[in-house]
């Protein structure tokens, strides 16, 4: 078994076809996609149609339910707010009513089996929360807080916070896959997980991928993305993370 781990993708088509191509090139049997796959991108629905073939699991992250509804008065800070609706409104605009029914109903949570004995439990921000933000260097108390969520797992993974990240709690392993569209650890590459038994024991990989950041960054401009987010999005593709 190959397991690779995908997460946050926000609409950057160039970024998500160099990791579906390394993906391939490894030989992966089983796809697993942790959310945000559309809103906060020039291309969200090339990246909607990248994934439903691909008959992964996938589950629902903060952005997907944005895409669909919204962004909500307080769930972003109130000088942002107008831009990310501005992003919103172009998302939404740009994916049909079968894009949207599929965004909507995603599961928030999903159980892998590794092994006959071994299990993986996957969810975006927290097992009762698309929009908790439970950052890498987060206590081993608080990640431990999931494992009661799912006794049996002995794997945790979660997205949203668009750093990658590896930690033994307990016997437990609880580990970030990164962001393939908005990676925000100072590497602009693509960052997923490539999961796989090896030997009878199951070895996690980080994998960085390099895309075409120009052509992504002229996605930006010849799609129409809404102005006031470009200079946000430009300065993370170039450099892998938020600006100062």
């Amino acid at each position: 078994m190959k397991l690779a781990i995908l997460s946050d993708i926000h609409g950057n088509e160039q970024a998500l076809k160099a990791v579906l191509e390394d993906v391939k090139d490894r030989g992966t049997t089983d796809i697993l996609v942790l959310g945000d796959i559309a809103y906060r991108g020039p291309k969200p629905k090339e990246c909607i149609d990248l994934i439903r073939p691909l008959r992964a699991k996938v589950i629902k992250g903060n952005a997907d339910a944005w895409a669909v509804r919204g962004v909500r008065e307080g769930e972003v800070p109130d000088n942002v707010l107008e831009m990310m609706q501005s992003e919103q409104t172009f998302t939404r605009s740009h994916i049909t009513e079968e894009d949207a029914d599929f965004l909507d109903k995603l599961p928030h949570t999903t159980e892998i089996p590794l092994t006959n004995k071994r299990q993986l439990f996957a969810f975006h921000a927290d097992p009762e929360s698309l929009f908790k933000v439970v950052p890498d260097d987060a206590s081993n108390e608080t990640l431990s807080e999931w494992f009661a969520h799912n006794p049996r797992a002995e794997f945790f993974t979660y997205g949203h916070i668009h750093l990658s990240h590896f930690r033994h709690i307990d016997g437990k392993k609880v580990f970030n896959p990164g962001s393939i569209g908005l990676p925000f650890d100072g590497d602009p590459r693509a960052s997923y997980v490539l999961l796989q038994k090896t030997a009878g024991e199951i070895q996690i990989e980080f994998r960085r991928v390099s895309y075409d950041v120009e052509k992504a960054l002229a996605d930006l401009t010849e799609t129409g993305y809404p102005q006031a987010a470009v200079p946000l999005l430009t300065h993370i593709y170039k450099f892998g993370e938020k600006p100062s």
